[in-house]
This record gives C-alpha cells, sequence and structure tokens, in this order.
C-alpha cells in the first residue's frame, strides 16, 4: 500500500518565541486516524518570503500540505500572499465572504474593522471552507501530480485557532483527503495509558512488540508528568485485517506492559474517572493545597462532570484548613500542613462537609522554597477518603520546577482516585514506607511512591 507524505506547516513567530505549538500533536493524532501519516512539520515567522519558499519546496515532495495560521486581518498574517507567490496564482475577492464576515461582527454589536476585508481574498481555483466560529475561511486547493500517473497534490490553508480550525478539519479536509489518498485504507488506532514506569523503562519493555510488528504498524510513545501514552496505528487493507493485526499486538503490548496499564482508549484521565463515579454512583469533591484547584479544574474540563463532582476547596492557609475542612488544630500544630495526618484529615473533612461518597486530597511542598531536610520541595501527600469507609494517604517524592511538581501531583491524584474508585489494588509500582525504621516493614495507609526518573 503506497505511503502517502502529508506534510504541516505552522505559521506564526510567536511560535519561535515560546509559544507551545499543540497543533503537531493534534493534527498528527487526526491524519493518522484517516490513514495518512505526517511525514514533516515546520514552524516559520511571520515573512512572506520564508513562508513562500517553504510552500513551494513542500509542494516539490508531499502530496498534500497543511498549512496553519496566518489566515487573519493583520500586517503579520502573511500565509494568503505566500501560498499566491509560491503557486504564481492571484488573490481574487470574494464579496460574499466579506458579507458573512460583517454579519458576524454585527452579531456581536461590533464594527468591522477595514483589514478584517483582507480575509475575504481567497487563491484562484480554491475552494472556501466556511468558519463555523470565527471570520478568517479557510481554503482548499488541488494542484496537478508531481509527476506523471501520480496523485494530485493538495494544498490547504487554516486559521491558526485551534477551535476554528478543528472544525474544517474534521467536516471537510480529512474526509477529502482519506478519500483522495487512503480511500482503499482500514485504519485502527489504540493507545494504552501507563502509569509508574517512565517513558525509558517502558520503550524498553515494548521494543519486542513493536520490533515484532509487521510494515502496516507503526508506533509512538509519549511522555507526560506521571504518565506515558504508547499508541499504535495500524494501517491494512481490510477491516478483518486490521482488527486481527490490531489484537495481536494488543497482546503483546499486555504481556509487556500490562501491569503499568491504567487505561485503554483516547479518553483523558479525568473523563475516564468520571465515567468509573458514574457508572458506580458516586459523587466526588476534592480539598487542595499545593496543587491551587489544578484537579478540581481538570475534573470540571469533562462535559457533565455536575452529575458526580460537588465541588471543591483549594485551602491554602491553615487557617481554611481548620476553619472548612475541620483540621484538628492541635494535630496540625504538630504535624504540619504538609503531612500525612493533615491530608487525611482534609480528605475526610471534604468529603465529609460536602456528604459525598469520595473526598480527595493534594498538600505539599511545590517549591522552589519553603522545603526542608525532613520535607523538602516535591513531597507531596494526596489522601482518598472512601469509598466506603477508610482513608488512603499516598507520599509522593517528585522532582523539577514548581509548575511540574504541580501537574505531577495533579495526574497522580488523579491516578490513585481511580484505583480507589474502581474498587481494585492500586497497581502504581514501588509502594514502600522509606523511613529507617521501617524498612522492609510496609505502612498500612501512608504508602510512598518514589517517582522513577524520566
Amino acid at each position: 500500500m503506497k505511503r502517502v507524505r502529508v506534510e504541516l506547516l505552522c505559521a506564526g513567530s510567536e511560535l519561535l518565541r515560546g509559544q507551545v505549538n499543540t497543533h503537531l500533536a493534534r493534527i498528527s493524532l487526526r491524519l493518522a486516524a484517516a490513514g495518512l501519516a505526517l511525514g514533516r512539520e515546520a514552524s516559520l515567522p511571520d515573512d512572506q518570503d520564508a513562508l513562500a519558499a517553504e510552500i513551494r519546496s513542500a509542494l516539490g515532495r508531499c502530496d498534500a500540505l497543511i498549512v496553519c495560521g496566518g489566515l487573519g486581518p493583520t500586517f503579520d498574517d502573511l500565509t494568503r500572499e505566500a501560498a499566491a507567490s509560491a503557486l504564481g496564482r492571484s488573490l481574487a475577492y470574494h464579496p460574499a465572504i466579506f458579507k458573512r464576515i460583517r454579519r458576524r461582527f454585527a452579531e456581536l454589536a461590533l464594527s468591522v474593522p477595514a483589514e478584517n476585508k483582507r480575509q475575504a481574498f481567497v487563491l484562484a481555483g480554491a475552494e472556501v471552507l466556511a468558519n463555523e466560529v470565527g471570520a478568517a475561511p479557510g481554503q482548499m486547493l488541488t494542484l496537478p501530480a508531481r509527476r506523471p500517473g501520480g496523485l494530485p497534490r493538495t494544498l490547504v490553508l487554516l486559521p491558526g485557532p485551534y477551535r476554528e480550525l478543528s472544525p474544517m478539519l474534521e467536516g471537510g479536509v480529512l474526509p477529502r483527503l482519506k478519500k483522495l489518498y487512503a480511500a482503499k485504507a482500514r485504519t485502527m488506532h489504540l493507545v494504552w495509558h501507563l502509569a509508574g514506569i517512565p517513558e525509558s523503562r517502558a520503550d524498553e519493555r515494548l521494543k519486542a512488540p513493536v520490533a515484532r510488528a509487521g510494515p502496516e504498524s507503526s508506533f509512538m510513545i509519549l511522555s507526560y508528568p506521571g504518565q506515558v501514552d504508547f499508541h499504535a496505528y495500524l494501517r491494512a487493507g481490510s477491516d478483518r485485517r486490521a482488527r486481527e493485526i490490531m489484537r495481536r499486538v494488543r497482546r503483546r503490548v499486555l504481556a509487556a506492559v500490562g501491569r503499568f496499564v491504567l487505561w485503554e482508549g483516547d479518553l483523558p484521565l479525568e473523563a475516564v474517572v468520571g465515567r468509573q463515579l458514574l457508572a458506580r454512583r458516586l459523587t466526588l469533591a476534592v480539598a487542595e493545597s499545593c496543587t491551587g484547584g489544578m484537579i478540581g479544574a481538570r475534573l470540571t474540563d469533562v462535559p457533565g462532570s455536575s452529575a458526580y463532582f460537588r465541588g471543591g476547596v483549594v485551602a491554602y492557609s491553615d487557617d481554611l484548613k481548620k476553619g472548612l475542612l475541620g483540621v484538628d488544630p492541635a494535630r496540625l500544630a504538630r504535624h504540619g500542613a504538609v503531612s500525612e495526618e493533615c491530608c487525611r484529615e482534609m480528605a475526610e473533612g471534604v468529603r465529609r462537609a460536602s456528604g459525598s461518597s469520595v473526598g480527595l486530597s493534594a498538600t505539599g511542598i511545590a517549591g522552589p522554597s519553603g522545603g526542608t531536610r525532613a520535607k523538602p520541595v516535591g513531597l507531596v501527600f494526596i489522601g482518598v477518603s472512601g469509598p466506603g469507609p477508610g482513608t488512603k494517604v499516598h507520599a509522593l517524592r517528585l522532582s523539577g520546577e514548581r509548575e511540574f511538581i504541580r501537574t505531577r501531583a495533579t495526574t497522580r491524584a488523579l491516578q490513585l482516585l481511580l484505583d480507589s474508585v474502581r474498587l481494585a489494588r492500586p497497581r502504581l509500582v514501588c509502594y514502600h514506607d522509606s523511613s529507617d525504621d521501617n524498612k522492609g516493614k510496609q505502612s498500612r495507609n501512608h504508602k510512598e511512591i518514589r517517582e522513577a526518573s524520566r
């Protein structure tokens, strides 16, 4: 089966000055699901000559080029002009597009700046892709094949904001590219989400399944704070063949890393937690200190989370821990806010105050200051009260900068919550009490997870 080459060009000076480009991961995953592999990505500044040169070069070697960004109304939005220069084509004004832009501004009780008229210019011969949530339309242009008998080439221009380009990509671009370049391909994608194992160790364990897979399979391993994701992409000539390969790959992957797999599939962790809570008719409330509301934010990112999430308390000060969560003042003075004892009472307190089935808490030292020899930066306690009687407290030893520690603690909290809600034995590895006095003895409630270095 012929491999089609698709490339991505992201236009925007901000991408070279610290702005994180999230389009690469999102678009590459959507292409892979359609049976198309992204062969190359480039990020360029808002420079018309540089963009034109890259478009010209890319179309000389690839079958389809997707360009994101630079379709706005301002002086540095130059993608239209760059594409016209690269192809030697003119730009034609479409009054209907500008009429739609004026109507959209009127609905927002805004006047249309004169600069927005630039967004109504389209490459000669290009199809207009309607923008349902913004002003700048997309464009799709079919070009002759690079060589006789080859497939036609496709140039796609999309606006920069993902919320604007995503409907165009899903509704117009991907179906067209699949029909043109991968009509006979049957694709499957599966992702395994691993916890308690570093990326390097996961890679080592997964070498055998990858090596044994045939040319119809491709793989990707991605590391996030506290989590490793392993993706398998299959491209075959029939649904039956694709399913057969996937069953074989899945069996080998689970044999290699099965005990580290928390869940399979495309859903994010917070959505999986939500489904488990709904399935078991449980409700949840959170009490956060060092994570500052990050746990609650991720849980409420899921549409419909109000069905199981009661709410949360960000109790950064000791006074709020005592007043809102009922943490015992004497115990807090004796052990401190960053302690197993405080974490347990926070989880129990928020569960009691909210009337929830489960209480989840987090307290720790995110740094860069505030650490001591006894309680260093990166020490975080996660408490899970319920479901059922009892509260478990887990100590994490994390490393890295403040935001990394907070993000990692948030992910670990949701992972530990997922295990508790499933009423299963926690599967995160290396549970032990590391104190010198208790080596070899496992603490009943206080179990430490030493984070493996990446």
